[in-house]
């Protein structure tokens, strides 16, 4: 990070918020580039069963495992203890309250610090997962005090899915000796096998504790309908007395460690993130982009290839709780890793997901339990793997990569060409791609409530054949460069262009969102029909490509993403919130994406709109990476104001399409800048 530009840190609290009931709801996050995560809140209550200090992807980057839940401080100081946690109970009463005495709270870069004043004493904590590796440092410096500090930690572990609360009853490790500190054993852990925790700490000897801490309530849990009464297990304290000035490490790893030094540590994990926004050619003076493209780093993993012997790349859909998706992940590669610099990533993204290919099809998400299997139930990213893959090679002119790339790519067009599962195929009276029927949901609005999908959009969909146009078209571009013929794409893309223009509705002057579907020709006016602006130039004539920018920013548009459906529609849900059925009726029905963003620029510039006024999409988001997930951006948002932010709090896609606008519109971005209204030449002036 560029630490002389320290006082320019979007995100940076003072006691205004760390010592208020903000600091038991905002989040941070860290994650070391295998799927693994710690995140919490400031205060340090839990309030979700994803909040931990130490959680393992145990099948790399999925089959997410907590193992360390909290490494509980108290500092004795001068004849006082002072609890530097908070905690909340099912009885309801918050205590301890740990957090009036924290000072202040900032991220740098990624690394979340703490500076907690204890009379004349200050005592900070950095947060550090080593990239690549399942180790995660909490760094504990001394930084002014008239006496020694005793620090004594309190570690609570468990060994379960990041998705599961703990069980009653649930067996407790075995605990070994070894330098530094103690080996924890579990003989069956998530899967199959023992699994192992190594907690050390320097200048301490463990101290055996072996007692639960019960009745834990998780608000988040509770607010969402699941269970949310929690426990762990309270394994060992670690004693260490630090004077002024002076620093221990205390590690939680899957392996045995060698002594570490903090600032060896932390300038290792400063180097990387340097490195990161130097490749990505951020603007010194944008400290948001610098941040977001920090956030950006955070979902990038690897994962093996199929055939197990080799290394690849995928992208976490979100934190805390998803996998990776494969649509998500090719929505996302413009904005993390093209707009970003990070272009042989990009290339072993499409790469590791090209494996995968079966009939056409792509897994819809790798499985996060291991019991999981594999499902192919999305129409829509195989088009995007053909369509991104152009994106990609027009970034890095690497044939020979694209000639490894092209089996996939011809077997995705064919499997459509042929038909292939769930009735998805092309329709050989149009040349459109339809499929699916009443009970499935194949597009990316894939919410059920029970067995009831909300929104099916089976059919023929109006962004699923803006894509096949899209990818045939992506597949006669690159045939040349591939070394291949570019068989009768072009028959196909002509019909299937001709046939497109059955989606424009006159009377609303936009697009169906689905054609031949069990709603028949669907008139709902959604965002999805702006794909038609994002992968083909004259999918659909200028005037009315205009008219439809028009239709959606002036019926969608909000400040933080496009509305899923108008507001005058009955169906319509201005709320995201609630339990689960609530959350999923509003998921698609009226909730506002972050993500949709970016198909609106991308068909505003398609009509020669001005690129600076696409840019006044960044401004209300300057404030949000200060809200919910510290330095990020949600998943969704509620359509109606104030629109509160919902579901994820580190979205990937969420990220992305800022990172994209900001790419694609070729500005720089003024850090100083305040939050505009609608950008005005793409709606008209309408409100």
């Amino acid at each position: 990070m560029r630490h002389d530009n320290h006082h320019l840190r979007v995100v940076d609290f003072g006691r205004g918020v760390c010592n208020s009931d903000l600091a038991l709801r905002q989040e941070w996050l860290v994650t070391n580039g295998l799927g693994s995560y710690a995140s919490g809140t400031i205060s340090g209550v839990r309030n979700r069963r994803y909040h931990g200090d130490f959680i393992v992807a145990t099948q790399p980057p999925a089959v997410r495992t907590m193992l360390l839940g909290a490494a509980v401080p108290t500092a004795h100081y001068r004849n006082a203890a002072y609890h530097l946690s908070t905690a909340r109970w099912t009885d309801g009463t918050v205590n301890p309250r740990g957090h009036l005495w924290l000072q202040r709270f900032f991220l740098d870069g990624s690394i979340p610090t703490w500076r907690w004043s204890l009379r004349d004493a200050l005592i900070e904590r950095r947060i550090v997962m080593v990239h690549g590796e399942d180790t995660l440092c909490h760094i504990w410096t001394v930084v002014q005090s008239s006496s020694p500090v005793q620090l004594s930690l309190d570690m609570l572990v468990d060994c379960r899915s990041h998705h599961s609360l703990a069980r009653a009853g649930a067996p407790t490790p075995s605990i070994e000796r070894v330098a530094r500190g103690v080996r924890l054993r579990w003989p069956l852990g998530v899967g199959s096998g023992p699994i192992d925790l190594f907690l050390q700490c320097d200048r301490s000897v463990p101290t055996p504790i072996g007692t639960w801490w019960s009745r834990m309530l998780l608000s988040e849990e509770q607010a969402r309908g699941y269970d949310f009464e929690d426990q762990l297990w309270n394994a060992v304290r670690f004693d260490v007395v630090l004077d002024r000035g002076s620093t221990v490490v205390l590690s939680a790893s899957t392996a045995l460690q060698e002594p570490r030094s903090g600032s060896v540590l932390l300038e290792a994990e400063r180097a990387r993130i340097d490195a990161i926004l130097q490749r990505a050619n951020c603007p010194a003076a944008a400290p948001a982009i610098e941040q977001l493209t920090c956030a950006a780093d955070q979902f990038i993993v690897r994962r093996k290839r199929r055939d197990g012997t080799r290394m690849g790349r995928s992208i976490i859909a979100g934190y805390p709780w998803f996998a990776d998706w494969s649509r998500d992940a090719l929505l996302s590669i413009h904005g993390l890793l093209l707009a970003t610099g990070r272009h042989d990533e990009a290339k072993d993204v499409l790469s590791t997901l090209a494996d995968w290919v079966e009939g056409g099809l792509l897994p819809n998400r790798f499985p996060d339990r291991a019991d999981e299997q594999v499902e192919r139930n999305s129409i829509d990213a195989p088009l995007l793997l053909v369509v991104m893959a152009r994106r990609v090679f027009e970034r890095t002119q690497d044939e020979a990569w694209l000639r490894t790339l092209w089996p996939a790519l011809v077997a995705v067009i064919e499997g459509y060409r042929n038909g292939t599962l769930h009735g998805i195929g092309v329709d050989p009276a149009d040349g459109l791609v339809r499929g699916g029927d009443a009970t499935t949901q194949l597009t990316w609005m894939d919410a059920r409530v029970g067995t009831r999908p909300i929104t099916p959009r089976d059919g023929k969909a109006v962004d699923v054949n803006a894509l096949w146009c899209g990818a045939l078209a992506a597949m006669i571009d690159l045939a040349p460069h591939a070394g291949a013929p570019d068989g009768t794409w072009t028959v196909d893309l002509e019909r299937a262009r001709k046939s497109f223009m059955k989606f424009w509705n006159e009377d609303s002057s936009c697009c169906f969102d689905t054609l031949d579907g069990s709603a028949g020709r669907d008139a709902s006016v959604r965002p999805n029909q702006l794909v038609a602006g994002l992968v083909l130039d004259g999918l659909l004539p200028r005037g009315q490509l205009s008219a439809m920018i028009d239709a959606c920013m002036s019926r969608l548009w909000t400040p933080v993403g496009l509305r899923t459906l108008v507001q005058r529609d009955p169906r319509y849900c201005g709320h995201y919130g609630g339990d689960v059925a609530a959350r999923d009726g509003a998921y698609h029905q009226g909730t506002a994406w972050p993500w949709l963003f970016v198909l609106a620029v991308r068909a505003h510039l398609q009509v020669g709109g001005d690129p600076q006024s696409a840019i006044d999409f960044i401004y209300p988001f300057l404030n949000h990476l200060r809200e919910v997930g510290l330095g990020s951006v949600s998943e969704v948002f509620s359509g109606d104001p104030p629109h509160e932010p919902g579901g994820c709090p580190w979205q990937a896609w969420s990220v992305a399409s800022l990172l994209e606008i900001v790419d694609v519109v070729g500005s720089s971005f003024a850090a100083g800048s305040t939050q505009q209204s609608t950008p005005r030449s793409m709606t008209g002036g309408k409100p």
